[in-house]
Formats: C-alpha cells, structure tokens, sequence
C-alpha cells in the first residue's frame, strides 16, 4: 500500500553539514537545504518540504537535499578558484617536499642497501608526482563539471528508481491475484476430493502451490520497501519517514512523434558532460603528448555520444510499439471481458471459462502497466542521453 500520512516535515540527513558551512536552516526542526530561502517562491518550498514525492521535484530535492551535492558543493568551496597552475603546483610542491626529506645513505652503512632502496622510492614517488604535475589539466573548471555530472548522474537514478517502485507495486499486485487464483483452484481441488473427482495428491499441489504465491508476496513487499527507503534517503528523507509515492507522469507519444534525431545528437554533443570535460582537459593541456592524448579522446567522445543517442531513439521507438501494442491488446480484452460478464449472467458460460476469461484480462492489464514502465524508463535515459549523460567511452 503506499503511505497516504500527511503533514509532517522531511527530515534531512543534510543538517549536520548544513550548519558544519553555515547553509541557510530553515525555521523547521531537522530540515536544512543547499539554496537560500529566495531561490523558489514559498509555494515551491512548501511542496518540496511536504511528505510526498511527486516526480517533477526529483531534480529540486536532489539538488536541495542529497547528501553527496551537498559534500559536493561545500568541497568545490575549497576549488572553485583553483587554475590549471594551481592543480599542477599542488603535484610540483610535494615532489619537492619529497625530494627535499631525502636523505642519502653512508656507503659503509650495514643498512646501507635497505636505506638505498627507501631513498629510491622516494626519488620514485617524487618524480611520479612532478610527471602528474605536468600531464595535469584539472582546474575548478573541470571540478565542477564533475560535481555537476555527479547531480545530473543522481537525478536520473531517482527517476529511475520511482519507476522501479511502480513497477514492483504493480508486480506486488499482480502476485495477489495470482494468490486468490491458486486460494480458489485450492478450493475446487478439496470440493472435488470431496465428491470423489479428484486426490489428495491435487489437493497438496494446490496448497503448495497458496504457499508459494505467500511467500513471493512476503519476497515482493519487502523489495518494494527496500526501494521506496533508497529512494527517499537519496532525496533527503531520514530513515523511516512517512513518505507518499505520487504518481508517475502518462507517456507523452506526441513528444516522442516529434523528435528530431540528428538535432537531438547535436544537443547531446554540446550538453555531454564527458565531452565538456575532454574540450576543458585539452585546453588545459601543458604538454603535446597530453594535447594528442585529449584530441584523440575527444574524437572518439564526438562518435560513441552519437552513436549511444541514436541507440536510445532506436530503443524508445521500440519501447513505444510495445505500449501501443499492449494498449491495443488490453482493448480487446476488455471487450471480451464485458461479453463474459453478460454471458455468465445469462448462464451461457461455466464459471471455470470466466475465471479463465478474467485471468486473460488481468494479464492484458499488467502488460499495459509493464510496457507503460517501460517506455517512461526509455524517455528517461534518452533524454538524459541528450541532457548530458549519453555514454561517452
């Protein structure tokens, strides 16, 4: 069943490092957030503090909430003026602290061989350093693109992970009719025994056969639990919070009948996060064979980005035929339906031949559900594919 509680607070595991950097506390108990107080008129504030999770706020809350941008965001405090000279001098000022504690062993000394071979790996250790120091291309630049492709990597896993919850409830679901199914086939099997047409043996199968769709539903709810508590704490409940799962949005066919692949592509090229990184790092470059290595990176960064948003398109299009397809079979379906109803009130039919009829239908509805999961996970990944996080390497 999903929460229905109302009213009270998210609690934010974020409010020890909010009050360690002096973020903003609200006037609400054990509930900090990253933004100062003007950053979203108080409706927006209201609803992304409330206790339910709808998923247009999965993006906010991350932003505002999980433990990881915050960490994040307080250590780019720290690096946000750091060049390219200051990355490298941080690699050049510990070699030559090395290089400087080093201390050369007297020839007669009986440690002399174990003193040598320390002191080598020291001179080994310090030159490995200076070589970082000068293939460097980090600078606060390249930092926060890494934290900023961190959050989007976070917000997509939320997204994802509020569809799986859906997909696991509506499984749940579909475990509990299978258990009333097998609660009646058991039913028929014992009042059969009873009139001499059946076996003991039927009868245990069939009790067995109650048993396991128990235990699938014990295995079931708690997997759900499990990721309805990852996917609050990700988004900055505490442990345990009440917490109620909105709805997911309905696949927009119309946006995916709209899309331009090839301008997609070249959205996905100028949002990659990987790409930026690679065009930063080669700007940054000190040396020619670091210059190379970046070009040649970013080369092939330019093709596996365009290929990966061109497989996406290819799976979402794939994912929407398989919607419409299981749309149109549970159409049918109902209709069929509709006519058992009136044929078993009319006597015409068995009650075995309704069940049977019934169990068809139910099936056609979680195929709706299934594939409906499906194609809102597919509109995810490839929009973030063109959003920034298509696979680069």
């Amino acid at each position: 069943m999903i929460d229905t509680s109302k009213g009270k607070r998210k609690r934010r595991a974020a409010q020890a490092l909010a009050a360690a950097v002096g973020m903003a506390l609200l006037p609400f108990p054990s509930q900090a957030q990253q933004s100062p107080e003007f950053a979203y008129p108080a409706e927006k504030w209201a609803s992304l503090r409330d206790d339910r999770l709808e998923y247009e706020e999965i993006a906010d809350l991350v932003h505002e909430y999980n433990n990881t941008v915050l960490q994040n965001a307080i250590s780019y405090r720290d690096e946000k003026d750091k060049n390219k000279d200051d990355v490298a001098q941080d690699y050049y000022d510990t070699a030559n602290d090395i290089y400087s504690n080093i201390q050369y062993p007297d020839a007669d000394d009986p440690n002399y061989g174990s003193q040598m071979s320390s002191v080598l790996n020291s001179r080994l250790q310090a030159d490995q350093l200076m070589e970082r120091g000068d293939e460097s291309t980090e600078d606060s630049g390249t930092i926060k693109l890494g934290y900023d492709q961190a959050e989007a990597n976070l917000v997509k896993q939320a997204q994802q992970q509020m569809i799986q919850y859906w997909s696991q409830y509506y499984s749940l679901d579909s475990l509990r009719q299978k258990k009333v199914q097998a609660e009646n086939s058991y039913q028929s099997e014992q009042n059969r025994l009873a009139a001499g047409m059946s076996t003991q043996a039927k009868v245990l199968s069939a009790k067995e056969a109650v048993s396991s769709a128990e235990a699938s539903i014990l295995s079931a709810e708690s997997s759900l639990g499990k990721t309805k508590e990852s996917l609050a704490l990700m988004l900055g409940w505490k442990y345990g919070a009440e917490v109620e799962i909105g709805e997911l949005p309905e696949p927009d066919l119309a946006q995916i009948g709209a899309i331009d692949i090839e301008a997609d592509i070249q959205k996905a090229l100028a949002n990659n996060y990987s790409l930026k990184l690679t065009e930063r790092r080669l700007k940054n470059a000190r040396t020619e064979k670091v210059k190379n290595t970046q070009e040649q990176t970013q080369k092939n960064q330019r093709e596996t980005i365009a290929a990966n948003v061109k497989a996406g398109y290819d799976s979402l299009l794939l994912a929407r035929s398989n919607y419409e397809q299981a749309v149109q079979a549970f159409e049918l379906e109902q209709v069929s339906m509709a006519s058992a109803e009136r044929k078993l009130a009319a006597g015409t039919i068995t009650r075995n031949e309704y069940q049977s009829q019934q169990t068809s239908y139910l099936n056609a509805e979680v195929s709706v559900l299934t594939q409906k999961l499906a194609l809102l996970t597919a509109m995810v990944d490839y929009q973030w594919s063109v959003d920034g996080l298509a696979q680069a390497s």
